[in-house]
This record gives C-alpha cells, sequence and structure tokens, in this order.
C-alpha cells in the first residue's frame, strides 16, 4: 500500500430520476428492471475495488403531476433493499449504500430491512440518510411546510431510535448453546424505551446487531443544518462541488463539525460527485458527452438543474439571482460553476443535466487522474462518487483506463485489505451504546 492518501471511491449504480441514457442506441431499455444489469455493474465495480456502490432513491413516483415524468427512466424501478440483497448474494466485498428518508420510512422496519442487508451481505451496508417527502410522509404525519432546522430534528430523532434498535442486542448476546439449550442471554438484550415526540420503540429488533454495528451512515446535506447533522452522525458525507476552492471549504466544514460533534475528523470521509465522460482524446470525450447530452429533452435538462429561471432567455447568460428547486448548495455550485466557464442556461443543462447536478468531468486518461489527484491533494475531497452517465459502459471505461492510471500513481488501491465496508472506508465500528454506558458505570 502507498504512503500516500488514499482515494475512496463510490459507483453510482444507477443515473438518476430524469437520466436519459435509456435513448441511447446501447442501452437495454428493460435494464432498469432486469437484476442482471445491476449485479454485472456491481461486479464490474467490485473487481476495479471500488469501496462501494451507491444507490439514489425515492420511493415516490418522479414528480407528482409532472408533465416530463413521461420521459424518465425512473417511474419503475427496484426497492433497494430487495434489489442489494440480490446484488449482496453475487458480490464478496463492494459497500451496498442506499438512499431511504426519514420522511417515508418508520424506524423499525427500516432499521431491520438495514440490518438484515448488513448481515446478508456480511458487513457492506450503508444507509443514506435523507429528508425527502415521498408518498408515505403524510401518513407518518410529516408536515408539508416542513424546512430547515425541523427536517432535520426528525432526521435526529429518526437516526436515535434507529441507532438504539441496532443497539438492542448486545454484540455477544446471542448464546446459541445447544448443550444448556439457551439460545439468547436475555440480560444482554434491551428495549429502546423511547418517545421522543416523533417516534417510539419499546421492543428490541428482532434481528440481531449488524456485523457493522450499524450500517454506514451515509449523509449528502451541505446547507448548516444539514451538515452539522452529517458531522454528528455520518461515516460518509457525499457533497457536490464544481471547484476544488469550493470544495476545500465545503471539506472544512463538514471536518469541523465532526470536531464540534466530539468526533475526530477522519472519522467522516467526503465523496464528491463527478460525472465522468473519458475518451482517448480530449476530443473523443468531448463527442461522447454531446452525443449523451443531446438525448436530453431541453426542458428535461433545465428540470434537473434543480434551478428555477424564471423566464430567463435560455440563451443567455446564466442570471445572478434564481431560485433553487431541490438543494441550494447544488444550485449554487452549478451557478458559479455556469459563470467561471461563460456559460448560458442552455449550455448549463446541457453540460450539468447528464450527472444529476454534479461537475462533469470530461477527458483522458491522465486529465481525470490529474483532476481527482488535484483535489485530493488539496485537501478538497477524500474520495469521489463516480456517475456514469453512459451508465456500465461509461463504467468500463473508467475502470480499464482511469482506475489502473491512479493504482499506479499509489493514490488508489490494487486488492481489498478487509471485508466490512467500514474497513474499506477506514471508519470505526460504534461501540453497542449499552456497553458504554456500563463501562461508564463501571469506572465512577
Amino acid at each position: 500500500m502507498s504512503d500516500r492518501k488514499q482515494l475512496h471511491l463510490a459507483a453510482f449504480i444507477y443515473t438518476g430520476q430524469a437520466s436519459q441514457s435509456w435513448r441511447h442506441p446501447l442501452i437495454n431499455v428493460h435494464q432498469s428492471l432486469d437484476i442482471n444489469y445491476y449485479i454485472d455493474y456491481a461486479q464490474l465495480a467490485e473487481k476495479y475495488k471500488f469501496d462501494t456502490l451507491f444507490l439514489a432513491d425515492n420511493a415516490g413516483f418522479p414528480v407528482k403531476g409532472d408533465p416530463l415524468a413521461k420521459h424518465y427512466w425512473s417511474v419503475s424501478t427496484f426497492e433497494p433493499a430487495t434489489m442489494f440483497s440480490a446484488i449482496a448474494a453475487r458480490t464478496e466485498r463492494i459497500g451496498l449504500v442506499y438512499t431511504a428518508s426519514v420522511s417515508d420510512n418508520e424506524p423499525n422496519n427500516l432499521a431491520r430491512q438495514l440490518a438484515s442487508l448488513d448481515h446478508i451481505s456480511g458487513g457492506r451496508a450503508g444507509w443514506n440518510i435523507v429528508t425527502t417527502q415521498g408518498p408515505a410522509a403524510k401518513n407518518m404525519q410529516v408536515p408539508a411546510d416542513e424546512a430547515g432546522e425541523a427536517k432535520y430534528r426528525r432526521a435526529r430523532a429518526f437516526y436515535d431510535v434507529t441507532a438504539a434498535l441496532w443497539d438492542s442486542f448486545e454484540d455477544d448476546a446471542l448464546l446459541r448453546d445447544k448443550e444448556s439449550g439457551i439460545y439468547v442471554d436475555l440480560d444482554k438484550v434491551h428495549a429502546p424505551r423511547i418517545d421522543n415526540g416523533y417516534y417510539v420503540a419499546e421492543q428490541p429488533l428482532r434481528v440481531e446487531r449488524p456485523i457493522q454495528g450499524y450500517p454506514v451512515i451515509a449523509q449528502a446535506g451541505t446547507s448548516p443544518e444539514g451538515m452539522a447533522f452529517g458531522g454528528a452522525v455520518a461515516d460518509l458525507i457525499y457533497c457536490a462541488n464544481y471547484s476544488i476552492a469550493d470544495g476545500q471549504k465545503t471539506y472544512r466544514a463538514i471536518k469541523a463539525n465532526a470536531i464540534a460533534a466530539g468526533r475526530h475528523p477522519d472519522d467522516v470521509k467526503v465523496l464528491t460527485g463527478a460525472a465522468v465522460i473519458w475518451g482517448e482524446t480530449q476530443a473523443e470525450a468531448e463527442r461522447k458527452l454531446n452525443e449523451v447530452s443531446r438525448l436530453w429533452p431541453i426542458e428535461v435538462a433545465l428540470q434537473n438543474l434543480g434551478i428555477d429561471f424564471e423566464g430567463a432567455d435560455i440563451d443567455g447568460p446564466f442570471p445572478e439571482t434564481y431560485r433553487s428547486t431541490m438543494s441550494k448548495g447544488r444550485a449554487a455550485a452549478i451557478a458559479n460553476f455556469a459563470r467561471s466557464n461563460g456559460l448560458t442556461i442552455r449550455e448549463t443543462a446541457e453540460r450539468c443535466s447528464i450527472g444529476l447536478g454534479h461537475r462533469p468531468l470530461v477527458g483522458t486518461t491522465k486529465s481525470i487522474a490529474d483532476d481527482f489527484e488535484a483535489w485530493l491533494d488539496a485537501g478538497a475531497t477524500d474520495g469521489f462518487a463516480v456517475i456514469q452517465p453512459w451508465v456500465i459502459h461509461g463504467l468500463r471505461d473508467f475502470c480499464e483506463h482511469v482506475v489502473p492510471e491512479l493504482q499506479r500513481r499509489g493514490l488508489f488501491r490494487r486488492e481489498y485489505e478487509g471485508r466490512t465496508l467500514r474497513e474499506h472506508l477506514g471508519v470505526k465500528r460504534p461501540q453497542n451504546q449499552h456497553v458504554r454506558r456500563q463501562a461508564v458505570a463501571a469506572a465512577e
């Protein structure tokens, strides 16, 4: 292993809600419900030693009443825990992180799904906590106008219950002693007894503690409230930045929030999104970009930016004022990118929508590796969430050309050194909270 700081890499396993990649001649239009496609994708990423897969998911139909939904690949997709359980059976090392919203789920059920996936996979599960409201939010009595601090209070309450449920069993609670006939030491099984104003939990979870203690906790909010929450509970934070300077600012803020929460800054890894298109030459890479971006109806590309331009001329300069319709941080990053490169609104949409609003990185083996190295060395990120507008074909290009160059430079692993996702990321396995309290009491 190189002495240099190592990159962490996540592979986006699905290109997102408004993806138009399905229109390309190379793409099988049935792939969104072809489990063998996802298994092939996962096995390819595992062969090239990615830390984890990442699935961005929302339980709701793309956008209620959205006339553009007729274009979306994502109107019919797998439920993540089910899909990743199938992938877990056909892979051995790669992590399995999926998105589940606190506004669209119930803690006991989600805790059990994630704990089960962690056991099924041998310790590779991860949960990306989001606050997005989906079809079950009303049933969960989540206010439709809940925002800002209120959203993250709910998220923390949900997380606290979920963590307590994962800690229902101490690590050595299951005796499984055939001679005595005792299967479990009930003194080491704990009922949560939680009523925090949002959720009630009164029974132990019906599955023993996950192999990793808790599945890896991922988070993607870069608002002040989001970063404070992520700094307190997350092992992995995804962010969207378009420049090293912006990346450094976000990176320092995330690490500072971890310290403020009483954690070590290395307890939280930062991954920056990058939509990568590779070519033998820059001209070939640009041709590939144009080939995929022209598949997007302009109205879909504009909507996918998450910015309301309020009637501005799309062939005019990117405006100084606009309204974010999704992530404020991502909208600001896109705006800075557009202005610094002199792009019109249309050009911005064509270039940025293919990567779910993340930074497009279009280039050769050398230029892409140079870019990743520069961000890492500048302290702007711990790694990258690699988004593939060309789906598995793009992932194969990246794996076969860029990954070997990163390995040659000593920036990325040649072999996995551990088996769990926490081991890949170098983040701690959390101690059971009941054991921790017992230790504190014994020391007093």
